[in-house]
């Protein structure tokens, strides 16, 4: 009987994930600048164009993490709503989304192969393609990092964590995961802090957790992160009050500082907020285009409120 059960549960679960679904969704172009269309550069940024996303299907939104395919024509967005969704896309000749063509939902499930249900368990903030094929998926309110085989499998794994990762605030664990060489891993915590100005991090190296000190300034709260292909990571930070509204940061951690003991010291890449197009951004990855060069996407989490847009952004990082 016990048998039987198991393999019940497993036909059920491979049948769900075979139901994958799409969603109707709707683009138009996305300016820099809409005040100054013409604008195309942000600090070492240059600007490659973008698209606002949205639809009536209540399904959509809440996207938190992002994995650009390599060749550009789709991505993987994560949704803190507990779902995967898949967009590909009509591209310009140098691979640069032009519109959204079509979409694939799959929910986000356990390691029973059953939809994650609730906000505790279905809180995904982070997600990072890894380099053996695999994609980690970090939560918080019920911190954990758990690893897939595939989009719309069940989880396969728990990642292990450091202890002080555990005990992070329960709407601000971790917000970014960034895959690094030798199956090393950086974690950065929300809101999480170990001291003034000093946001909770965690660096894996030689399979050993360090505990480390993220700089946090000016209000800003790391969202992702990303490593590049010389071993250097990008960070996103997001700022946002009501009386000002939102705003957008990236910064640099050279390869080096992350190999070394002393205390970071990032490098500021571009800053933003209104009029330039900004809103609640939480997903960043990186793709190498076909002229060799870095270009970062980056996704707004709509919180699935009216007042509030799904906006994906492509930047070239200029060299410096």
């Amino acid at each position: 009987m016990i048998i039987l059960a198991i393999l019940a549960l497993a036909i059920l679960a491979l049948a769900g994930v075979a139901q994958a679904e799409p969603i109707a969704v709707r683009d138009a172009v996305l300016e820099l600048n809409p005040e100054a269309p013409q604008e195309m550069r942000l600090g070492r940024l240059d600007y490659l164009g973008g698209l606002i996303i949205a639809s009536d299907d209540g399904r959509f939104g809440g996207y938190s993490g992002l994995a650009v395919d390599r060749d550009g024509r789709g991505l993987w967005a994560l949704s803190d709503t507990g779902h995967w969704l898949h967009m590909e896309f009509a591209t310009d000749a140098a691979g640069l989304p032009q519109h959204v063509v079509a979409t694939d939902y799959r929910p986000l499930r356990d390691a029973h192969g059953l939809p994650l249900k609730g906000k505790h368990d279905s809180d995904a903030e982070s997600l990072r393609h890894a380099a053996d094929g695999s994609w980690l998926v970090a939560f918080e309110r019920w911190h954990r990092i758990w690893r897939y085989a595939s989009p719309g499998g069940p989880a396969i794994e728990t990642v292990p964590l450091p202890a002080s990762a555990t005990d992070q605030p329960e709407n601000g664990g971790l917000e970014a995961i960034a895959t690094l060489p030798d199956d090393g891993l950086l974690l950065l915590s929300e809101d999480k802090r170990v001291g003034p100005d000093q946001g909770a991090a965690w660096l894996r190296r030689g399979g050993q957790w360090l505990d480390r000190v993220w700089p946090v300034a000016g209000d800003f709260k790391p969202t992702d992160a990303v490593a590049l292909p010389d071993g250097d990571v990008v960070v996103l930070e997001r700022y946002y009050r009501p009386l000002v509204g939102p705003k957008a940061r990236l910064r640099l951690l050279p390869a080096a500082q992350l190999a070394g003991t002393a205390p970071w010291q990032p490098v500021l890449l571009a800053e933003w907020a209104k009029p330039y197009s900004v809103d609640n951004m939480e997903a960043l990855d990186v793709r190498k285009a076909a002229d060799g060069s870095r270009w970062l996407y980056i996704m707004s989490d709509d919180n699935q409120s009216s007042l509030q847009r799904t906006l994906l952004m492509v930047f070239r990082l200029r060299a410096e």
